[in-house]
């Protein structure tokens, strides 16, 4: 699966799919996931997951929901040619229950799948049925009076929706583990009208996992389908930050001096010559990177030798699959079960390392992965989201396009203002408090020193640790910039935009509604060490002039979780000592309070 390239293969439609021991099924790099709409509801396998690129552009498909099934998958894409939906199916073996659901649905669903003579469908999958439509004829052993009458059912219902078999006859699909006979029980069915459409259906033997039996199949269709640029970020782990000094020195050099600035045009100016001189350095020396697929931190030379040689076995094994003497067959069995020892050697070899050599920042990237939670893996996609339409008498509405649902995020996370303002009229204010103490490179310095290295970058793509690197060729130049800011009260303007990044809530049971989404904003790296510095000065003087109730903790200086527990354990012993009755409420907001902080104050609550 590590094999697959997001830039080869479109759509991949996966029967039976790997689930580790934490119920999670790995996406690779650079694809979205479609599970079953069913997964996780009664506890039963997932047995059919479809991937879909990150290049294929979201405004042009969407997935299909299919309730009450775990084996059956759809998305459908829209273009020029008009539309086409794409089943992912596992078949049974014992019972026709994915075949009565797919027909049920097509059915139910048909003005959406089949609305005119520019809709189409793809059937593929796993459908465990044998047949001489699609079998080779001598394999007779197949073609008992049970299978028969499981594939004859079939065979009505592709004849009910006009299907073809694109996937010529005689081609197999399957060598079994044991007997290691081919047979045919995976195949691709489309549309009559589409048949044209599909320039190559073959299967392909270099791309079969080494633990399974069956051959992928790899079918190439002439649509033409919107694809979007994949931007790879930049490097900041491997940079020659000699040369970006070097570089960074140069363009400095062909600024103007570092004089007072006075006016607004000259804080523009000078804003913008600076972070023109630090993003030309990084596009000159850093590169961007450039992750694959199948890029794994246990990842070896050995190995990659290993999996060459498998496929070239595997394409010459296949040519001769009549020849069950041939010596390549064993050669084959032999190789292929080194490369899976290999694998698990190598993972074993590497995490060991790598914990044994450890270092005081890497403890916490272990505990990381021991606590967080496993998932799927994905470039991940918002859903259909569904809301309630007003207009409409309040009735569900879908909404699928990119716009409208930047729309509906931009209403959820940025409310209106109240029209009317809170502060009473000729409100009588206090007197103002006499101005911080004007900004010093000192500040300046320990605010850069703070921030974490690597964290995400906002749209000019100056990330912290180019800040850090070069703070003594800049510092000058940030010094006059936010000195001017703070004396003039004038700002530059491309700071005040941000990246917007749509999270998911841990926890939330749908995430088809856009309350069950938070945002975070990626500032420019120059604007957040200025406000940084602001934050220092407003927390400084509320802390100077008591401007904050004693029991306010959150976010000062010194106050802490654990002096928020103290308080309140100190607040529930002289109300106990009084004789009052005590009433608490909890409120757990996304793991603030540590659960051993919680769980000794509710033990201690209890014995008293």
């Amino acid at each position: 699966m590590n094999n697959i390239k997001c830039d080869e293969w479109d759509i991949v439609l996966v029967q039976e799919p790997y689930t580790t021991k934490f119920s999670s099924i790995r996406t690779p790099t650079n694809y979205r996931q479609i599970f079953p709409a069913n997964r996780g509801s009664d506890g039963s396998t997932v047995r059919s997951v479809i991937w879909i690129s990150s290049a294929l552009d979201t405004r042009h498909w969407k997935a299909i929901s299919i309730p009450d099934t775990n084996d059956l998958t759809a998305v459908q894409l829209k273009g020029d040619y008009g539309v086409v939906t794409i089943f992912n199916i596992y078949n049974d073996c014992t019972n026709p229950d994915t075949e009565n659901a797919l027909n049920a649905y097509i059915r139910k669903h048909a003005n959406d799948i089949l609305r005119n003579e520019n809709a189409h469908m793809i059937w593929a999958g796993d459908f465990n049925r044998h047949h001489p439509m699609w079998d080779r004829d001598e394999d007779i052993h197949l073609f008992t009076s049970q299978s028969q009458r499981s594939a004859d059912k079939l065979i009505s219902l592709l004849a009910d929706h006009d299907m073809a078999m694109p996937l010529p006859k005689g081609i197999p699909t399957l060598q079994h583990m044991r007997s290691k006979r081919h047979s045919r029980p995976d195949n691709v069915f489309c549309s009559t009208r589409l048949q044209d459409s599909i320039t190559k259906c073959d299967v392909n033997m270099d791309m079969r996992p080494p633990c399974t039996d069956h051959y992928p199949i790899k079918t190439h269709l002439t649509l033409v389908q919107t694809q979007t640029s994949l931007k790879s970020n930049y490097n900041f782990h491997d940079v020659d930050w000699e040369l970006f000094r070097t570089k960074l020195k140069d363009n400095l050099a062909t600024l103007p001096p570092t004089t007072e600035i006075a006016t607004e045009v000259e804080l523009t100016t000078a804003a913008e010559g600076l972070t023109n001189a630090i993003q030309h350095a990084i596009e000159t020396c850093v590169k961007r990177s450039k992750p694959r697929p199948d890029s794994k931190r246990w990842w070896n030379g050995d190995l990659k030798k290993t999996k060459r040689k498998l496929n070239k076995l595997r394409e010459i094994a296949f040519r001769n699959r009549t020849l069950t003497s041939h010596p390549v067959h064993q050669e084959l069995r032999s190789l292929s079960n080194k490369y899976g020892n290999d694998i698990i050697q190598a993972k074993r070899q590497h995490w060991s390392s790598y914990l044994e050599e450890m270092d005081a920042s890497g403890i916490w990237t272990a505990n990381k992965y021991l606590k967080d939670p496993v998932g799927d893996g994905r470039s991940p996609r918002i859903p259909t989201l569904k809301v309630s339409d007003a207009e409409r008498g309040n009735r569900v509405k879908e909404v699928n396009d990119n716009q409208e649902k930047a729309s509906l995020f931009v209403q959820t996370f940025f409310p209106p203002p109240p029209e009317n303002s809170s502060v009473p009229a000729n409100f009588a204010y206090p007197p103002p408090l006499p101005d911080p103490p004007p900004i010093t490179t000192e500040q300046i310095e320990r605010q850069i020193r703070r921030l974490s290295p690597y964290k995400a970058y906002g749209p000019d793509e100056i990330p912290n640790i180019v800040l850090q690197k070069c703070l003594d060729l800049i510092i000058d130049h940030l010094y006059r910039i936010y000195r001017a800011i703070l004396k003039m009260g004038k700002y530059y303007d491309p700071w005040r935009e941000f990246v917007t990044v749509v999270l998911r809530k841990p926890g939330k049971p749908s995430y088809e509604t856009p309350k069950a989404y938070r945002p975070i904003a990626l500032l420019s790296t120059l604007a957040k060490v200025l406000t940084a510095i602001v934050a220092e000065d407003i927390s400084r003087l509320a802390e100077e002039h008591q401007l904050l109730p004693k029991t306010h903790f959150g976010g000062r200086p010194g106050r802490t979780t654990t002096d928020a527990i103290h308080y309140l354990v100190q607040r529930i012993k002289d109300a106990w000592r009084k004789g009052n009755v005590v009433s608490i409420l909890f409120l757990d907001v996304e793991g603030a309070f540590p659960n051993a902080v919680t769980d000794h104050l509710l033990h201690n609550l209890k014995k008293r």
